[in-house]
């Protein structure tokens, strides 16, 4: 299958995810087809956390609920490292 707009052939993965698309990825990514996300990280246990994706809207809208909690929290250390 073909990009409608570059004509260049539409990657393999982006066919196997999304079937009915007709734009390769870095058009889709020019034409705002693709909505821009957000994540968080999620400790549910010490062990390890998982990826929390959101569309950016949402996020806005919701980011003052993401906020750090104690003093080892990792939303507390990572916006450290952003804002300094």
């Amino acid at each position: 299958m073909y990009c409608k707009v570059c004509a260049s052939e539409i990657e393999q993965e982006r066919l196997d995810i999304l079937p009915n698309t007709v734009f390769c990825a870095p058009c889709a990514i020019k034409l705002n087809v693709v909505k821009p996300r957000k994540g968080i990280m999620v400790f549910d246990h010490k062990t390890g956390g998982t990826l929390q994706t959101m569309s950016a809207d949402y996020y806005e809208k919701n980011k003052k609920y993401f906020v750090a909690n104690g003093a080892r929290s990792v939303v507390k250390n990572f916006s450290k490292s952003i804002c300094s």
